[in-house]
């Protein structure tokens, strides 16, 4: 194989694939990239057995063929080379050249034979499309909500993606038990198509419907940037185009095994004590007790009766230090008691974004319900945590105190 790129061109695709490739991985062939030939095309690809992703780029190709070169050795090789620089790598068996200007290298080679062939989706496969904005809200909003590292859920650790009943809408969900956070967007036309529930019966289990993205390959999608999505959703992969910057990207990934819980019956209906507040002092005001408490897993309680403000403060001061904090109310519907914890209340805010934020609490055992006035189809979900310092017990600190 010998050929010449754009050394531009040709540092974007390494970058868009090279995340997959691990130098330190056992095997060898999982540390490299593979670089092959077709017409005046340079296909470059990585994966890890789990993902697998493919940059093309054109290219001046004098002789056909492929190699695998180490994936980080490439890419700090290209990432030096000088701005505008025409690279070109002629692989032999052994070693492949490597040159740019002045610049001459020599790195191992191993056999393209040996490289890991893509996987593609199996059963009936959906067609569709998302804008830039629509990835975004369907797996960047959510994905803060999925489960990490809960050995006994690692079917929630990732995106679930999924038609509306009607096939109206196309939800992204995530949620770890403790926090949910769901977003829609009208249903592109072929998403129709993804998998549908199936109710149990005597031969067979039930299956949820749609399917479930991993986190990580949730992270590989929104590093293709601000580009249109073609996806292509089977039972058992995710395969998704992208192009942009001279650089079209095909990535595939694994899906996890679908067992994702009927989430919509935690979702609380929009009943009991509401107040509405500005979301960015809202969430200040969350930050800095937080900041205080030393870390995101101390209960914040958000109370608020039936005048004044609303009042945020730390419970248990067993723990050391505690706080308050007073956010001026916007509007309010009876009075309302509950306790969060921080990070569970940050992440719920944030999804639902700027402006006013409304709070829905049906109890102090209930979950908590966020919602933004301006966006009503973004669904945020905290869960309680029983407060420890009681109302009867005075306040969090005497008048002119402070924390």
């Amino acid at each position: 194989m010998k050929l010449i790129a754009e050394r531009t061109h040709l540092l974007a695709a390494l970058k868009a694939v090279c995340h997959l490739a691990d130098s330190k991985a056992k095997i060898p062939m999982l540390a490299t990239v593979r670089l092959r030939t077709e017409g005046n095309r340079l296909f470059i690809a990585a994966t890890d057995n789990d993902a697998y992703a493919e940059a093309e780029i054109s290219a001046e190709v004098e002789r056909q063929g492929a190699a695998c070169i180490a994936a980080d050795v490439l890419l700090r090789m290209t990432g030096n080379f000088p701005e505008g620089a025409q690279v070109s790598i002629d692989a032999g068996d052994a070693l492949a050249t490597v040159k740019a200007g002045r610049s001459r290298y020599q790195p191992h080679v191993l056999p393209a034979m040996d490289f890991p062939s893509t996987f593609v989706p199996t059963g009936k496969v959906a067609r569709f499309m998302l804008m830039p904005e629509e990835v975004r809200r369907l797996f960047d909003l959510t994905r803060p909500a999925a489960a990490k590292g809960m050995k006994d859920r690692t079917y929630l650790e990732g995106v679930y993606l999924h038609t509306s009943e009607d096939d109206a809408l196309l939800w992204g969900v995530a949620g770890s038990g403790y926090v949910l956070l769901a977003a829609s967007i009208e249903a592109p036309e072929g998403a129709q198509d993804l998998p549908k529930k199936l109710e149990a019966d005597g031969h067979s289990p039930g299956r949820a419907r749609g399917l479930m993205v991993p986190l990580e390959s949730v992270a590989h999608l929104l590093r293709l940037g601000e580009v249109a999505l073609e996806l292509e959703a089977g039972e058992n992969v995710l395969a998704v185009r992208g192009a942009g910057g001279g650089v079209k990207v095909s990535y595939a990934t694994r899906l996890l095994e679908n067992r994702y819980p009927p989430y919509e019956r935690v979702v609380p209906p929009l009943e009991g004590a509401r107040v509405t507040v500005e979301a960015g002092a809202f969430s200040a005001a969350v930050k800095r007790l937080a900041d205080m408490a030393g870390n995101d897993e101390r209960a914040v309680a958000i109370e608020w009766t039936e005048e004044g403000d609303l009042s945020l403060w730390l419970d248990d001061h067993a723990d050391g230090i505690y706080g308050t904090e007073a956010i001026e109310i916007e509007s309010r519907a009876g009075a309302g008691r509950v306790g969060i914890r921080s990070g569970f209340i940050l992440k719920a805010v944030e999804a639902v974004g700027r402006g006013h934020v409304e709070i829905w609490c049906a109890g102090e055992d209930k979950p908590v319900r966020f919602r933004n006035l301006d966006d009503a189809d973004l669904v945020a979900v905290a869960a309680p945590q029983t407060l420890r310092r009681r109302p009867h017990q005075g306040a969090a600190m005497a008048a002119g105190e402070a924390a």
